[in-house]
């Protein structure tokens, strides 16, 4: 498989990008047969700082998760890069860091600095004017063509469906290579984004917030880009809490209902071969 999400991004079909907290996830999603991966940046303050996700990371260690990404799989990398962290300036700065990083594709949030996870209540945002410039500067920025950069809106929520729509179209007009309307609330409002916004159309689904569909569902809609940011960090906080939970009560990790891999199988997703 290619990491070049540009050129796969110009055929035809659904790109599906698993989300996932740490390398050891992006291998396992390498190797289920997915063509991408995503870098969740929820899932990243959880597992790095037991924090929920409301800025706290800063662009350095989330950069340094996303070349630990790229370096640990061939397929390309879709990473969180917040809010690009400050200016238009420090969006240059973000994505040059990215670029190095070895990622395919970042997307940039019109959230203030410090921004919140997009499922959660009291978001505020940029004007859209000031998020297009950043759009603006971060394409200027890449000295890899490739590199795509993805305009994200949270605005559905706080500002509704017709100032997230108009919004998608000017980070589109802006440069953005893709647009990611963040919290869409139906069928309906998904095609409309595909059918009037000049750029490939990415959905994050969010459990318990986005609209039941599947795969298949998605990409007859017209989408090209689906990402399942968080899903993956919610199922290994189920497990762990079950898994300890039986250890507290039986005093052994024998019979936990959660399963386990076998450390063989462990050791080999892990390439213990190509280093010994």
């Amino acid at each position: 498989m290619s990491k070049n999400l540009a050129a796969r991004l110009k055929q035809p079909g659904l790109i599906v990008a698993p989300g996932c907290h740490d390398a050891l996830g992006a291998r396992i999603i390498e190797r289920a047969g997915f063509e991408a991966v995503y870098m969740t940046g929820n899932g990243l303050s959880a597992s790095l700082i037991g924090a929920p996700d409301i800025g706290l990371l800063t662009m350095t260690e989330m950069v340094e998760r996303g070349r630990a990404f790229a370096d640990a799989v061939q397929i390309p990398v879709i990473a969180d890069a917040d809010t690009g962290y400050g200016n238009a300036n420090n969006v240059q700065r973000t994505v040059r860091a990215y670029e190095a990083a070895g990622v395919g594709a970042i997307h940039l949030e019109d959230q203030v600095t410090p921004k919140r996870c997009g499922a959660m209540a009291g978001l505020a945002l940029i004007s859209p004017e000031e998020h297009a410039d950043k759009i603006r500067a971060a394409c200027e920025a890449r000295r890899n063509p490739d590199l795509l950069i993805i305009g994200r809106s949270d605005a559905r929520i706080p500002n509704g469906f017709a100032d997230a729509l108009a919004r998608g179209r000017a980070y589109a007009a802006a440069g953005a290579d893709v647009v990611l309307l963040e919290m869409l609330q139906s069928a309906e409002e998904i095609r409309e984004a595909v059918e009037t916004i000049d750029a490939p159309l990415m959905f994050n689904y969010v459990d318990g917030k986005a609209p039941p569909l599947t795969a298949k569902e998605f990409e007859a809609l017209g989408v090209k880009l689906l990402a399942f940011p968080v899903s993956a960090t919610l199922a290994y906080a189920q497990m762990m809490t079950g898994f300890v939970d039986h250890i507290k009560a039986h005093g052994t990790t024998a019979d936990a209902p959660q399963g386990r891999m076998t450390l063989a199988d462990y050791e080999a997703l892990l390439g213990k071969s190509d280093y010994i």
